[in-house]
């Protein structure tokens, strides 16, 4: 009888899959990180590799431990590759040459570079906006009703474009909605720029031309090793971000239609923890949860005690309480 625990406690996944794939792309205390080579990956590093299993965050979505690796990659047989491993003849496994399969055209991609340079002027314009006089009602809004303190509304760069809640104004060459802009930086680029309206039907617009599908709102604050809080709205993730300071990251996927996260992105989930996602409480919400359930192992559901989202219960509780909801999520037990 194979003593499958036995094997897999004497092998470091990392050192088995370096032999095979060579120098990794990123490298941390306990991660390796490359181009996934199941799926040919062209763009972007997905797969991830752990002292005790390998996991692919992207389109083939395999995983395992360091048998089920020499099963994938080798294409051995179950006992065959519990032998190789017993055995230590690891060496003489020979690489398998794979075809190459059509190029995988990603998901999503920036903007191009002259939109990029009219949007950042928009988010300029709105800027010097918001802090002006013609600022304060959407300023009193965000302080008041968000609970956003001012050096958030700064380092956000949120701003306001004044007029009418059904009104367009033509801003540096681009149609902008009248109501507060929400830029989405990421990776040194400007994806989009949301608007949330005073007042209609649809509260959140976009800026035409921007692409924020598959993009993640804050996605160059995350820090690696904390646990990420992943939100579905912009507020929440800063409201996260300015209650967790230190203990968490956190990041937004701005609407429950965008759940296919981009593949560059899959570098930022790699070292932490854990994935806390907490949509709206509703069925998209709950829909979207399932969908973003499969980015990692490390997921994990959360939800608020009262209200529909975080930006409810710091608006009806306070800071302390959003602050202690944060730490028992995480498990952190200051004294």
């Amino acid at each position: 009888m194979i003593d499958t625990q036995h094997i897999k406690d004497r092998i470091d996944c990392r050192t088995l899959i370096e032999r095979d794939l060579g120098r990794p792309k990123y490298r941390s205390q306990r991660t390796l990180v490359y181009k996934c080579p199941l799926h040919h990956e062209r763009k972007g590093y997905s797969f991830a590799v752990y002292d005790d299993h390998w996991q692919c965050f992207g389109k083939c979505n395999r995983g395992g431990d360091a048998i089920a690796w020499l099963q994938e990659y080798h294409h051995l047989t179950f006992r065959d590759a519990c032998e190789r491993l017993t055995s230590g003849d690891l060496p003489q496994i020979r690489r398998i040459e794979r075809p190459e399969p059509p190029e995988i055209i990603m998901r999503s991609e920036p903007p191009d570079a002259e939109w990029q340079q009219a949007a950042k002027q928009v988010a300029i314009t709105a800027m010097h906006t918001l802090w002006g006089k013609a600022g304060r009602r959407a300023w009193h809004y965000l302080e008041t009703v968000r609970g956003l303190t001012e050096q958030t509304i700064i380092n956000a760069g949120l701003g306001y474009i004044p007029g009418h809640y059904t009104e367009w104004k033509r801003v540096a060459g681009l149609n902008v909605p009248c109501g507060i802009t929400i830029p989405w930086y990421a990776d040194r680029m400007i994806w989009g720029i949301k608007v949330r309206r005073s007042a209609g039907q649809q509260r959140y617009q976009q800026v035409a031309g921007g692409n924020i599908s598959g993009s993640l709102y804050l996605a160059d604050t995350i820090q690696p090793g904390l646990p990420i809080l992943l939100t579905e709205g912009e507020f929440d993730a800063l409201i996260a971000q300015q209650v967790g300071e230190g203990l968490i990251s956190a990041a937004a996927i701005g609407s429950t239609a965008n759940t296919n996260i981009n593949p560059r992105w899959y570098a930022k989930f790699i070292s932490a923890p854990s994935i806390l996602l907490l949509m709206d409480n509703d069925e998209a919400g709950h829909r979207a949860e399932t969908q973003l359930s499969a980015l990692s192992q490390a997921t994990r559901r959360v939800c608020v005690p009262h209200g529909k989202d975080l930006n409810e219960l710091y608006s009806l509780s306070g800071h302390r309480a959003a602050n202690n909801w944060i730490c028992n999520v995480i498990g952190y037990f200051p004294n």
